[in-house]
C-alpha cells in the first residue's frame, strides 16, 4: 500500500463514491419512471467509469504533489 503524503485519499474515496452513488440513483430513478433496461445499464457502467475516473484524477494530483515536494536542480 502507498504512503499518502498529502492526506488526499480520504477525499478521493468520498468524491468516487459520491460520483459512483450519482449516477446509480439516476439509473434507478431513471428505470423506475421508463422501465428501460438499456438505459439502467447505461448509467450503471456510468457510475463506474466516474468512479475510476476521480480516483486517477487524484492518482494524477498526487503526483503533481510529489512532483511539486521534489527540490530544484536550478
Amino acid at each position: 500500500m502507498t504512503e499518502d503524503r498529502h492526506n488526499t485519499a480520504r477525499l478521493a474515496n468520498w468524491l468516487s463514491y459520491l460520483v459512483g452513488i450519482f449516477f446509480v440513483a439516476i439509473a434507478l430513478f431513471g428505470y423506475q419512471r421508463t422501465g428501460d433496461a438499456l438505459q439502467l445499464l447505461a448509467f450503471l457502467v456510468l457510475a463506474l467509469v466516474g468512479f475510476c475516473v476521480v480516483k486517477l484524477l487524484f492518482s494524477g494530483i498526487n503526483r503533481l504533489l510529489d512532483s511539486l515536494d521534489k527540490p530544484s536542480d536550478h
